[in-house]
């Protein structure tokens, strides 16, 4: 006998919230689709990751952003242990982005410098940040900041990347310097650290 079903359950509406959820799902698989391809273009401008000592230096007409660099790392190392990065700006796809990769144990530990104009600059993202660190290893730091650093460490490397990119849209025009030192690495970590705990 096939299995019954209540036709009432397939008829009955979303309510507002799981409507919600299920666009934000689908609108945080299409944007990493989309960031797939910056992954891809970040892939035929380096070639590679760096090697310990070595950095490269890098300016795009591509728009990628700072996020770039860690899908890109988490794609080709497997797991960062430890993430932290100072930031002026995060938007919202970003945000779900990377606490998804967090969710997935692809980032273990997350630590964030950002300027503290986000609280009245960009609230809806700032309540979801502060929602997201209530309940993961997630630490946040404020200050007066415009700087753009991001730091990860995974395995034995220790890679920096600094640029003009935020965590969020940005224009054509950008530059990063991509490194794996630990020396300059404990140096970034010491400094951010500094603004979180």
């Amino acid at each position: 006998m096939p299995e019954l079903f209540d036709i009432g359950a397939l008829l009955r509406e979303e309510s507002p919230a799981e409507s919600r959820a299920g666009k934000s799902t689908v609108a945080i698989e299409r944007f990493e689709a989309v960031h797939t391809e910056k992954i891809h273009g970040l892939k035929q401008l380096l070639g590679r990751l760096p090697k310990p000592e070595e950095i490269f230096f890098l300016w795009t007409l591509n728009s990628f952003n700072a996020f770039t660099f860690i899908a890109y790392t988490v794609k080709h190392c497997g797991v960062i242990d430890e993430l932290l990065f100072s930031t002026y700006s995060l938007n919202e796809r970003i945000l779900n982005a990377l606490i998804r990769s967090h969710d997935r144990q692809e980032i273990k530990q997350i630590y964030i410098c950002i300027s503290d104009s986000v609280k009245s600059r960009i609230p809806k993202v700032n309540d979801q940040l502060n929602a997201y660190a209530k309940t993961r290893n997630i630490k946040i730091g404020y200050a007066w900041n415009h700087s753009k650093v991001t730091l990860m460490k995974t395995g034995k490397h220790r890679f920096v990347v600094c640029g003009s990119g935020n965590f969020s849209e940005n224009a054509l025009n950008e530059q990063y310097i991509f490194l794996d030192n630990p020396v300059i690495f404990d140096f970034y970590a010491d400094c951010l650290r500094n603004r979180i705990d």
